[in-house]
């Protein structure tokens, strides 16, 4: 899997660039299937690599969408961070309202992206605040976990392509 996170002023350019542009055409080439997702940040708080990325507009998202957090782990507490993923994982995977879930490592270890696409904000903040994802965020905070983190959210436009033969927003459609 491989997982490119670009941002650009609007949805028309970035078609536009995403069917223009080499490196997306080569990876589209070799894949047996893609998939993009078109967003509008909305919200953001925190830094990636000491910037902010998106620009927003600061409105809380209506009906679907999407999440993203990036954290680099501290050295220090990278062993009680990934103890506490497998049991997270295990939850999200089942939870009926998680409509799309990646985790990817830009630096395998320290630098971690989830991306994530929820029916509603109520349904997001249910599994982020309780169970053993609530008890992570508690640790984060109490023992300093992270040397940096973004939290960002999303309205979702629309999408091209499939993601396991299907668009994963076909859930949201159908609901």
């Amino acid at each position: 899997v491989i997982a490119i996170l670009a941002t650009w002023p609007s949805e028309d350019i970035a078609r536009a660039r995403i069917a223009q542009t080499p490196i997306f055409q080569k990876y589209a080439e070799r894949a047996s299937e893609t998939w993009t997702v078109y967003l509008s940040p909305e919200t953001a708080r925190g830094h990636w690599s000491g910037a902010n990325p998106f620009e927003t507009n600061g409105a809380r998202p209506v009906g679907p969408l999407a999440a993203l957090t990036r954290a680099t782990v501290s050295p220090k507490t990278a062993t009680r961070f990934w103890g506490r993923v497998p049991r997270i994982s295990d939850i999200i995977g089942k939870d009926p309202n998680v409509v799309f879930k990646i985790g990817i490592g830009e630096v395998p270890l320290l630098q971690q992206v989830t991306f994530s696409i929820w029916p509603s904000e109520k349904a997001m903040a249910n599994f982020a605040r309780t169970g053993a994802h609530g008890e992570a965020i508690r640790a984060v905070r109490d023992e300093g976990w992270f040397r940096e983190e973004l939290y960002a959210r999303f309205t979702i436009q629309s999408d091209s392509g499939t993601w396991g033969g299907t668009s994963p927003l076909a859930a949201l459609e159908a609901a």
